[in-house]
């Protein structure tokens, strides 16, 4: 098999960002009377996507839809958009790993959960020059783990899921991996301990992102 793509995850794979939306949460909660949350209640809410986030983190005070609910949502929405970079970085090894995937001729893309917006923005901050191309979530397109953004990168991408290597951090990633027909690989610095990741079932784990590159060498033997 000759791995020729790599697509990414954005939130606990490439970008560590969950500093920047535990700000937004609790801005967003504090302006509705609801109490804080910590950063591991950030943590095992995020990777499914803003709506769910906000479910999670109001415990589901407020109905999906309802205008209480909206006001949350908007709120935290506003702040992201205004505060997503303040305290958000690479993690330790990534910029190593995507310099060594451009010198290798490999093809590279985001497919995330977060709007296309939010996407597009962060991967030009950080990423520009290294990733050509992002896909974020929008309403015409499903958030993972529906397939359908990560095949859309791949189409773009002139590139086929058998050739393909799919990096995340959480369940939605591990599945929409396999779910689109590429080789699955979590991560263990993100969001979601180790335990949770074996049990989804991905095709590799790996502890650190310059692992990716044995992962490809192994497959490309």
């Amino acid at each position: 098999m000759k791995i020729t793509t790599v697509l990414f995850d954005m939130d606990g794979t490439l970008l560590s960002t969950l500093g920047d939306l535990m700000a937004s949460v609790n801005f967003a909660l504090g302006q509705s009377g609801l109490p804080p949350v910590t950063f591991d209640e950030t943590r095992l809410a995020a990777g499914y996507g803003s709506v769910v986030l906000i479910e999670e983190v109001t415990k589901h005070a407020f109905p999906t839809g309802s205008p209480e609910f909206q006001k949350v949502y908007d709120d935290f929405s506003a702040h992201y958009a205004a505060h997503r970079n303040d305290t958000t970085e690479p993690y330790e090894g990534i910029m190593e790993l995507l310099v060594a995937l451009r010198e290798r001729g490999i093809k590279t893309a985001v497919v995330s959960n977060k709007w296309h917006t939010d996407t597009e923005a962060l991967r030009k901050k950080w990423f520009d020059g290294l990733i050509p191309l992002s896909v974020g979530r929008s309403d015409t397109m499903p958030a993972k783990p529906a397939p359908d953004m990560a095949l859309a990168a791949l189409r773009e991408l002139g590139s086929t899921p058998e050739q393909a290597i799919y990096l995340g951090d959480s369940e939605p990633d591990a599945q929409v991996g396999k779910a689109s027909g590429c080789v699955s690989v979590c991560c263990t610095w993100g969001f979601r301990d180790v335990a949770v990741l074996e049990r989804q079932h991905p095709d590799f784990i790996i502890d650190a992102p310059a692992q990716l590159l044995d992962v490809i060498d192994g497959l490309d033997a």
